[in-house]
């Protein structure tokens, strides 16, 4: 029976949970619409979307869905929009999802996918205390670059329940349920030349600002070794109605190469060099997963650097980011590379609730 890697990458508005054990993440894709911010600002519609590249898709395949081709490559023409989306995906297919759980399960005749392995142990310590910047690709891989809700708004803050049900309330568009292979940190947010953490304030700029200061991750990945000639991706509807299944088989190269954004609308900048994101406005919605939310002006959102006073080590962005490590042709091919997705020009990482 062959062997292949499938790689699925996340970014943009969504919440990663773990369940109890570690042997499950569920990520939350955010509904964005009909969102302030509390300098009065509409949050854009953010779109979430799974795009997958592969050799061969069989089942719910769709690769000319106009819809998401203009979503995508915005700044062409509906034809090229189509003829780039075909291009990104290969052999494979591109989904809009929306009011539906997602899982990754092997596919008839395949072996059984590997456990969940959270890459939670990698990043160092001085003085006893965590790293606020990665210094190694090793220690880039740490899920703990994800920030943390309950280090940005205390002990009192407990996820809504609600998040898990069966029916999640209306803030969740999507779910993506992730119970196997290795989960990283695939790249931090890329502010200059060299890796960058940020603080946490007011968005107002009012308050103090927040002790809590570390790079932050702008993609998360997941690489799953699959036995078998294929694995498949199920969608289950939360009113029951029919969902969706593709099963996908690796590409000449020997992978599968999936994302899962949620992302609005834009044209990407034809360079990755970015030295000054704009505040994170959009990370106020994070705080809405909460049982009991804060007011939307206390909320702590992320801004660019150190406090002043603050020493950081100079380490640059490439070292700890190698090309055999962080490439991906799914990315480069849909202008997702890190750099210059839109969240790389605002400050919106995902969120977890891990302390």
């Amino acid at each position: 029976m062959s062997t292949f890697v499938l790689k699925i990458l996340f970014s943009g508005l969504m919440a990663f949970i773990p369940n109890d054990n570690g042997t499950e993440v569920t990520v939350l894709l955010l509904n964005a619409d009909h969102y302030h911010t509390s300098d009065g600002s509409a949050m854009q519609p953010h779109k979430p979307l799974l795009y997958a590249r592969a050799g061969s898709c069989s089942g719910a395949c769709v690769n000319d869905d106009l819809t998401i081709a203009a979503s995508t490559f915005r700044d062409q023409s509906s034809s090229a929009a189509l003829d780039s989306l075909v291009y990104a995906l290969g052999d494979g297919s591109a989904w809009a999802i929306s009011g539906s759980d997602i899982t990754v399960q092997k596919s008839s005749g395949a072996a059984s996918l590997p456990a969940l392995n959270i890459h939670n142990g990698d990043r160092g310590t001085v003085n006893g205390q965590p790293k606020i910047i990665p210094t190694t690709s090793t220690e880039r891989q740490d899920i703990s670059w994800i920030p943390s809700l309950q280090q940005l708004c205390g002990g009192g803050c407990t996820l809504d329940s609600d998040l898990l049900a069966n029916v999640p309330p209306e803030i969740v568009a999507a779910r993506f349920k992730i119970n196997s292979g290795d989960l990283y940190t695939y790249s931090i947010a890329r502010i200059g030349s060299d890796v960058t953490p940020v603080h946490f304030k007011r968005l107002d700029g009012t308050g103090s600002t927040s002790a809590y200061v570390q790079a932050v991750a702008s993609w998360i990945g997941v690489d799953i070794e699959v036995t078998g000639d294929s694995v498949d991706f199920v969608e289950t509807k939360y009113d029951n109605s029919t969902g969706r299944t593709m099963t996908l088989s690796p590409d000449a190269s020997g992978k599968v190469e999936v994302a899962v954004v949620n992302l609005p609308p834009s044209v990407p900048p034809a360079s990755s060099s970015n030295d000054a994101p704009q505040v994170g406005k959009h990370f106020e919605m994070y705080y809405e997963l909460l049982a009991s939310p804060p007011a939307r002006e206390a909320r702590l959102v992320p801004r660019t650097g150190a406090p002043s006073g603050m020493t950081v080590p100079q380490v640059t962005w490439t070292s700890v980011h190698p090309s055999n490590a962080v490439t991906s042709e799914l990315l480069n091919r849909l202008r997702f590379e890190p750099g210059r997705s839109l969240y790389d020009r605002v400050l919106c990482p995902p969120v977890q609730p891990w302390p």
